[in-house]
């Protein structure tokens, strides 16, 4: 029989007219058993605490070595010091000023370009506009399916994109190029 288990005898006496009975009961009963720990427990336990042990030393043992190495560093800093620093004097040096005669400046005159020139200029103004303007559609993901077209800084803007947000703000973008006059927007909006 186990420490925790308890016999319990019950009697009961039934009384009745023509007759009298008793009855004896006997129950066992077990109590709540003691909780016993596993090898395994006890051993995981054993494992932090040589652990926890190992890491204060290692904590310990480096402090005293850091102690030590600036102790170290503090005598060679001192040793360092004792030693009387040598200097050599220099003598003085004169500036040397320098004046230059005043001198007049120069005009600068500006020709107008000659008629062919022009056109041209306004072909290169076209293309380095369309560079701009191709560059900062190109940051955006949603504007891929954007194509333009610039004459004379006027922009016409084809294609398709996913919302009116988006066709208004590549409209915007190019409007801010430098140089451009006017934007034509024909984007037709597909989502």
């Amino acid at each position: 029989m186990d420490s925790n288990e308890e016999t319990v005898q019950k009697r009961v006496v039934v009384n009745s007219p023509y007759q009298r009975s008793e009855v004896l009961t006997e129950r066992t009963e077990r109590g709540p058993q003691e909780p016993r720990y596993s090898t395994g427990s006890i051993a995981i336990v054993a494992v932090i605490a040589i652990a926890a042990v190992a890491i204060v030393l290692y904590i310990v043992v480096n402090r005293n070595a850091n102690e030590a190495a600036n102790r170290n560093a503090n005598l060679d800093v001192a040793s360092q010091a004792r030693q009387p620093a040598t200097t050599v004097p220099q003598p003085a040096q004169q500036p040397v000023i320098i004046q230059q005669p005043a001198q007049q400046a120069p005009v600068i005159i500006q020709q107008p370009a000659e008629p062919s020139q022009r056109q041209n200029t306004s072909a290169n103004d076209d293309a380095a506009m369309q560079d701009i303007a191709t560059k900062k559609l190109a940051e955006d993901p949603n504007m891929t399916g954007v194509v333009m077209t610039i004459t004379e800084a006027r922009v016409v803007l084809t294609g398709t994109v996913n919302s009116a947000a988006t066709k208004a703000k590549a409209e915007q973008v190019v409007k801010g190029v430098r140089g451009v006059k006017a934007v034509d927007n024909q984007i037709v909006v597909t989502g």
